[in-house]
């Protein structure tokens, strides 16, 4: 339909369209000529689109190279990886609506990671979700220009060095924003780790209605913790599930600052790695109480099938994330995703929206083999074969 128009001879800028219930265009031009335009943009037209990986089972869509394996075409990758998800996740197929309150612009990801998943988990983060925002920080304390790494001094490489980074990381940040103008400064920090799959047009959700300005935490996958109070006193708080990942606001960063040194060297147990869980009770202490919202997985799909069974996975249609995502599995649902997005879009017949985020998925794909090409290091070339 939308192509329809796009290939009309040029016209005066100056018209209307309207869309009549026989799905045929009028156009009028300032000289009230009329073109009318049947299209094929039928409601059985459109069934085509409904899930692009769940709906269309054919397995010669696309021509297969000659000289490549047939193994790296679509088709056959969507046979032997993508389908799995059509049994497993929801597949909302229409009514698409945008985050009310909040773009991507808005939020920083805050990402755990180290120098052990630079070339595995954290690359296929960057190469995936991240690729397609603006703001974000790797926590390592190891650089790596090519992710690139916000580097924590001393927090060291092993489980417990999740701590140090995440509170000695919220410092740097913190003063990283304060060097920026207020208008160009986040609203809001997610917290995640690099085997975190995360969909953030579902994601931004969350947060409508919520004011950055407060000290406010948004999370899901909750449980409760054990915290220790003052004079070796202890209270029981509630935790978001840092697999899952975790939005605090600004305010919620400004009023952190001056407890995070102390509450990491003099208050938290050294041996403790819970960095999500030790970040909750602060918090708490400080008045801070956990605000719980829906789509939060803290492990893979198909685990969070099997754990909670299919009418409370399915209950919140649009997920927000997934944790314990291999890389390959990472790229996986990505893919799957991004269709799943389009189908929607199409089906809603959303075209604003539909070339929004083509232009940005197109845009940030040359951006990231601009990346490639430059960390690339290609094999060695072998000798000349001779008669």
């Amino acid at each position: 339909m939308i192509g329809a128009i796009n290939y009309l001879p040029r016209m005066n800028k100056n018209f209307i369209i309207q869309n009549s219930v026989n799905v045929k265009f009028t156009i009028r031009n300032v000289t009230n000529s009329q073109i009318n335009i049947t299209t094929i943009a039928t409601t059985a037209a459109y069934r085509s689109f409904e899930n692009f990986i769940c709906d269309e089972k054919k397995i010669n869509r696309f021509t297969v190279s000659s000289t490549t394996s047939a193994n790296d075409s679509f088709d056959v990758y969507r046979k032997t990886t993508l389908e799995k998800y059509c049994d497993i996740v929801p597949i909302p197929r229409r009514d698409w609506s945008p985050p009310k309150s909040y773009t991507e612009n808005d939020v920083a990801f805050v990402i755990f990671t180290a120098a052990a998943f630079f070339h595995t988990r954290a690359t296929a983060t960057r190469d995936t979700w991240l690729s397609r925002i603006t703001n974000y920080y790797f926590l390592s304390a190891t650089p790596y220009p090519h992710l690139p790494v916000t580097v924590v001094p001393g927090a060291g490489e092993d489980k417990l060095s999740n701590m140090k980074k995440l509170f000695y990381g919220l410092q740097i940040i913190y003063k990283q924003q304060m060097n920026r103008t207020s208008d160009e400064r986040q609203k809001w920090f997610y917290i995640a780790g690099c085997d975190t799959f995360i969909l953030p047009h579902h994601l931004l959700k969350r947060l409508d209605g919520l004011d950055y300005r407060q000290p406010i935490r948004v999370g899901g996958h909750w449980g409760y913790c054990d915290c220790p109070g003052p004079n070796g006193t202890r209270f029981r708080g509630e935790f978001p599930s840092g697999g899952a990942g975790f939005f605090f606001s600004m305010k919620l960063l400004e009023i952190l600052q001056p407890h995070l040194t102390n509450y990491v060297e003099n208050v938290w147990p050294r041996g403790s790695e819970i960095s999500d869980v030790a970040l909750s009770c602060l918090a708490h202490q400080l008045g801070v109480g956990l605000t719980k919202q829906v789509g939060f997985w803290a492990h893979s799909p198909a685990f969070t099938l099997g754990e909670n069974g299919r009418s409370r996975f399915h209950k919140e249609p649009e997920p927000n994330d997934f944790h314990y995502i291999k890389p390959d599995e990472m790229y996986a649902l990505d893919e799957f995703y991004v269709h799943q997005h389009m189908d929607r879009l199409i089906n809603d017949q959303n075209w604003h929206e539909f070339t929004r985020f083509m232009r940005r998925f197109v845009a940030s794909h040359y951006e990231l083999l601009r990346k490639k090409r430059r960390e690339c290091i290609l094999p060695s070339i072998g000798a000349e074969v001779k008669l």
